[in-house]
């Protein structure tokens, strides 16, 4: 009987003993998930929220135009045809050039300055329309106000100035907006503005001292004047004949003996009556763009 108490006191520690580990074991078990938890539920930094976002592009690269373009509204259209030196027809509609002015239909140097731009394209052509900001969309015609450029950049307006087909004109020293290349217009121009506010071209600028073709042809009178209306065989073969016509539909209806066409623009001898009634005449002779007008 002794014996067996000693036994059981010796027992009882050891059992004081694993259940106070089994209650240790318990309470971190259940602390476990507790932290877990509080981890993945926690918000990510504003640091990393800030550094995931990209900044914003500040360049413009995702403009159409280049940073020294910007302020332009820009629009495609294709050609059609010519009307004079600073106006076309586009599919967009009739475009009069901004800050440009050439010679008006009757005038020395009108037929040059449409030809120009007749040489430069072809019907279909793509073109690139440009209208400054502050500037008036159209003019007192109902003409859509543009600068126009071919597909590589070619500015009608400028080209029109250097040939010496136009002047600088209807700009902000005329009173109307400044336009954006105006100072490189102005500095480009080699015609000149007459004292009748007419435009001369250079190839109808008379030498000093002498008078032009026109005034000459103009002022004759009596027996030589009579005698440079000519015979019509002279009116028929002389140059320029083709521009007592102002369009193919005339043309063919003449009663002097102009050859009435086609005229091909491969052909060396026909190739400024071509240009004429291709683009000269305001009436686009060669309609279906094939290199032949007045068929």
């Amino acid at each position: 009987m002794h014996v067996r108490s000693r036994i059981a006191s010796a027992a009882l520690p050891a059992t004081v003993l694993a259940l106070s580990i089994g209650l240790t074991l318990s309470l971190t078990a259940c602390d476990v998930p507790i932290e877990g938890s509080s981890r993945t539920t926690a918000s990510p930094s504003p640091n990393a929220t800030i550094e995931s976002t990209p900044a914003p592009d500040s360049s413009g690269g995702s403009s159409t135009d280049s940073p020294s373009e910007s302020g332009f509204s820009v629009s495609t259209a294709t050609f059609l045809s010519v009307i004079d030196g600073d106006t076309i027809t586009t599919s967009a509609g009739t475009i009069r050039l901004i800050g440009i002015d050439t010679p008006e239909r009757g005038q020395c140097g009108h037929d040059e300055a449409s030809m120009a731009i007749g040489r430069l394209l072809a019907r279909g052509d793509p073109l690139t329309l440009r209208l400054p900001e502050g500037q008036n969309q159209t003019d007192r015609y109902d003409r859509l106000l543009r600068y126009v450029e071919t597909a590589d950049g070619v500015d009608f307006g400028m080209v029109q100035l250097e040939s010496g087909n136009a002047i600088a004109r209807y700009d902000s020293r005329d009173g109307y907006p400044k336009h954006p290349r105006e100072d490189q217009y102005r500095a480009a121009q080699v015609a000149t503005l007459g004292s009748d506010r007419s435009v001369i071209t250079t190839s109808c600028a008379a030498p000093s001292g002498t008078t032009s073709d026109n005034a000459g042809s103009s002022s004759g009178t009596g027996a030589e004047g009579a005698g440079a209306t000519a015979a019509p065989s002279e009116v028929n073969t002389g140059e320029g004949w083709w521009r007592e016509n102002g369009s193919c539909s005339r043309l063919k209806k003449n009663t002097v003996g102009h050859p009435k066409g086609p005229f091909s623009f491969t052909n060396p001898d026909e190739t400024a009556s071509y240009d004429w009634f291709a683009y000269g005449t305001g009436h686009n002779g060669d309609g279906d763009n094939d290199g032949l007008a007045c068929e």
